[in-house]
């Protein structure tokens, strides 16, 4: 990766859905950095020089346990700060109807509803100094990632169609060669459900549209579960120019 040609989605090391989540306009004009956040599935890299084009300080984890012994990634040797900060949606996906018109937008909603305080230690994480530049990772880079990617980008301004069409490319990525290729018990969506391992930008707007109406937006959501005013302003600077 080069600054003289930036691009979004980065072929580095085994991932499908490794993207840089630069050039995103805020409300105030600033854009959001080439090379300071990414997002991606979890595969295992090969190549320490890859990694090191990324200049990572963080990586922060957003699987459990059990995952993480699937699909091990190797970046703990790689990385000065690998955290792991499991976000498991699975128990609450029984809450989610089998038959509901959005079953990954409800999926969301219950996830910020849910696990606030973990969405705002991960959101602080990010904030701290020096964490950047910094990727996030679940198993497919969509759900779990998509929430926190989603919170980042909306409390530092990014307007909500830009956050759900930052959402929806994973669409294009997480083809049947990726289900194919990680293990079953990786966390990913299962590959037979196409609703579940879909992208759908309707699901994130949801997500985006109850931040809005319940708590007035994705920065006082963070606030108000405990990540200093002055934290999201430090993330913002450090992420935008």
């Amino acid at each position: 990766m080069t600054t003289s040609a930036p691009r979004r989605r980065l072929p580095i090391g085994n991932f499908y859905n490794l993207r840089d989540i630069g050039d995103y306009q805020t409300a105030d004009g600033t854009r959001t950095g080439w090379g300071r956040l990414f997002r991606s599935d979890a595969t295992r890299f090969t190549d320490s020089a890859d990694l090191a084009a990324l200049g990572l300080r963080t990586v922060i984890d957003l699987r459990d346990d059990a995952e993480v012994t699937v699909l091990p990634t190797g970046l703990d040797a790689l990385v000065p700060a690998v955290l792991r900060r499991p976000l498991d949606p699975r128990s609450l996906l029984s809450g989610v109807r089998d038959d509901a018109p959005d079953p990954l937008g409800d999926l969301y909603v219950a996830l910020i509803r849910e696990r606030g305080a973990e969405l705002a230690a991960i959101v602080a994480d990010l904030a701290r100094p020096g964490a950047l530049p910094a990727l996030v990772h679940c198993a497919a880079g969509k759900d779990r990632t998509g929430v926190v990617i989603a919170l980042v980008l909306s409390a530092i301004g990014v307007a909500d169609d830009l956050v759900a069409t930052d959402y929806a490319l994973t669409a294009d990525y997480l083809t049947a060669d990726f289900f194919a290729a990680i293990p079953a018990e990786s966390g990913a969506a299962d590959p037979t459900d196409e609703v579940l391992r879909g992208a759908r930008p309707e699901s994130m707007t949801a997500m985006l549209r109850v931040l809005a109406a319940e708590y007035g937006g994705a920065r006082t959501y963070l606030t108000g579960h405990g990540v200093p005013g002055e934290a999201i302003d430090r993330l913002r600077t450090a992420l935008t120019h």
